[in-house]
């Protein structure tokens, strides 16, 4: 990625005590007890691949890879389930910073894509428009939108294509290939955050959360019209000039590295792990 692009994630410096508990009580309770599971279904494996009868020990470590992957997938919609029951608490896990919006998409999809190829997908995101264009924000709620809109156009096709296109009147717009939604149920889950009885059977937690991240940072989202599923983010004005700072390479590369280890989480949880190159 080219030097001075994107401002890193800060840390929580405070915060009241309700919203931390809420989000440590939830979240912490979960990731404990999936952590402990995960290890007993590892412990279990290793005891089997050691001391099982041949005849039995390919069934059943095939079942335990098979729970570990529904675990991941668990352990996923517990997270989503909790950042939307913290709500507002959620808002304020990091702090807000200037950050340069076209260096993020770029290191987005050069993340994203590099992922996909990894696990053997089609799926490709692409990039237009050019910036620089600064917003005041925090990085971890941008990945949380746009990693909940990757894992949804791929839940529906792995060959899918995501397009960004940022414009210089502070919008920026989102289109996939995707079987898209009908429009009304669409626009009242991401305009009005009221998800129909259809779409919670098929699960709406990512896209609530892309509307409360969104609305977290301030962005309008608008649903437009077209195949597949299209929006549009109208972003805040641009944050005072005095306070753009611009991020060194060093910075960069651990910004990058945030991005990549969310983007897997993400996609762990929905696909499994897939194995990695060494």
């Amino acid at each position: 990625m080219e030097k001075d692009t994107c401002a890193p994630r800060q840390q929580h410096s405070g915060g009241a005590p309700e919203e931390l508990a809420l989000r440590g009580g939830l979240q912490g309770r979960m990731a404990g007890g999936f952590g402990a599971l995960q290890s007993s279904v590892d412990a279990l494996q290793r005891y089997l691949a050691c001391n099982a009868p041949p005849q039995l020990r390919q069934t059943a470590l095939d079942l335990l890879d098979d729970m570990t992957g529904r675990i991941a997938l668990l352990y996923r919609l517990s997270c989503n389930a909790a950042r939307l029951a913290a709500g507002a608490g959620m808002r304020g896990a990091d702090e807000a910073a200037p950050l340069e919006l076209s260096g993020y998409l770029s290191a987005l999809a050069g993340c994203a894509n590099e992922e996909l190829a990894m696990r053997g997908f089609a799926a490709r995101i692409r990039l237009e428009g050019a910036g620089p264009l600064w917003v005041l924000g925090s990085a971890s709620l941008l990945d949380g939108i746009f990693t909940n809109l990757l894992s949804n156009l791929l839940c529906a096709r792995t060959d899918g294509e995501m397009l960004l296109t940022l414009s210089p009147d502070r919008t920026l717009r989102y289109a996939d290939n995707g079987p898209g939604m009908d429009p009304a149920a669409a626009r009242a889950l991401l305009e009005q955050g009221r998800p129909t009885a259809e779409l919670l059977d098929r699960g709406a937690l990512g896209l609530l959360l892309v509307r409360d991240y969104a609305a977290a940072l301030g962005w309008q989202i608008t649903v437009e019209q077209g195949a597949g599923l299209r929006l549009c983010f109208r972003l805040p004005p641009q944050p005072d000039p005095a306070g753009l700072v611009l991020q060194d390479s060093a910075g960069d590369a651990v910004r990058r590295g945030i991005l990549a280890a969310d983007l897997r989480r993400e996609l762990d949880g929905v696909f499994g792990t897939p194995p990695r190159r060494t």
